[in-house]
């Protein structure tokens, strides 16, 4: 089902496009406000990756043109506003792993990605597996990931509610309380690269500028981007 464009705009007052597929969101957003697909061929991910894209998801580009935040802070306060709108639409609860991804389970739902394709512009993009069937995720090779399995009647609503929350936490300070509250990765042992070299030490918290402090040895370190992963409990020491 294609969200009904009329009601979002009604509800948000933003200028709306819903396709059922496009190439790339943040490519066919043109002067819209904000883009709303439920299937890419050519979607992004961070770096070079692809984010496949399979019928039955959201795969949102939202604009922003003025900020109330640190620019840094505008993915996970978009992680916040999924989560919100998740758990308000369908009642589900979700997790939020640094700094880019939202969790069902042990399994990822959702990832974000921000662009910043000129001065004062800000493209938030959220990719959901909205009601996403476990075939499709098979057949795109995600079996780290899960779908929220949700009613395809609410997905207009689900669809303004989050619109709504990312641009009142766009314009809102990052409360880094609550993220850290939901975020999956704070107090557990991670590993990322650095200068190319796995570097692994123990997740202490998000800051309010958004970065991960991670304790490695006696030193203490903020990462502000680049995969960071849970070491499993069977792999630690």
């Amino acid at each position: 089902m294609i969200p009904n464009a009329d009601y979002i705009r009604k509800i948000t007052g933003l200028r709306v496009r819903c396709v059922k597929s496009c190439s790339n969101t943040f490519d066919e957003l043109d002067d819209y406000d904000a883009i709303i697909a439920r299937s890419q061929k050519h979607g992004s991910g961070r770096g070079d990756h692809v984010f496949h894209s399979p019928l039955g998801g959201l795969y949102i580009v939202m604009r922003i043109t003025s900020l109330g935040v640190d620019a840094h802070t505008l993915t996970p306060a978009a992680g916040l506003a999924v989560h919100d709108t998740v758990k308000l639409v369908l009642g589900t609860d979700t997790a939020l792993k640094w700094v880019n991804d939202v969790m069902l389970g042990d399994k990822k739902v959702c990832g974000i990605l921000c662009r910043s394709p000129r001065r004062g512009e800000y493209l938030i993009g959220v990719g959901i597996n909205y009601a996403t069937t476990a075939f499709a995720l098979e057949n795109a090779g995600l079996e780290n990931a899960a779908s929220l399995n949700a009613p395809e009647e609410k997905v207009t609503q689900f669809c303004a509610e989050l619109l709504r929350r990312i641009r009142l936490n766009a314009l809102s300070v990052f409360d880094c309380k609550r993220y850290n509250a939901l975020c999956a990765t704070v107090g557990k042992n991670v590993r990322f690269v650095k200068n190319n070299v796995e570097v692994r030490g123990f997740a202490e918290k998000v800051e309010a500028d958004g970065t991960l402090l991670v304790k490695i040895g006696k030193a203490t370190v903020a990462v502000d981007s680049g995969e960071v992963s849970l070491i499993r409990a069977e792999t630690d020491g």
